[in-house]
């Protein structure tokens, strides 16, 4: 009885595999298609070794955004208020 339930745990596991990879290709693809401005304060994105590692990269429902680091700060700040408050 358990080779059976080896078996198809590694198919499923197998298609989890499959199916991570499909989807960070299409993320891949999309960040190819980034923006070249901040979506908040339209920040210029100079592509350098500083700025792809302080600016952040938001993939949501095939929508790529693209977000300065001081920008970035207040929009958590503000997530963080709202988050007390609510709690």
């Amino acid at each position: 009885m358990s080779p059976k339930i080896r078996k198809f745990n590694a198919a499923k596991r197998k298609q989890t595999r499959k199916d991570a990879k499909k989807k960070m290709e299409e993320q891949m693809g999309l960040f190819a298609k980034h923006p070249t401005e901040c979506c908040l304060c339209n920040t210029a994105f100079e592509r350098t070794h500083e700025t792809v590692k302080t600016w952040h990269v938001v993939i949501r429902e095939e929508r790529v955004r693209l977000t300065c680091p001081e920008c970035w700060g207040t929009f958590t700040e503000a997530l963080e208020k709202v988050s007390r408050e609510d709690g």
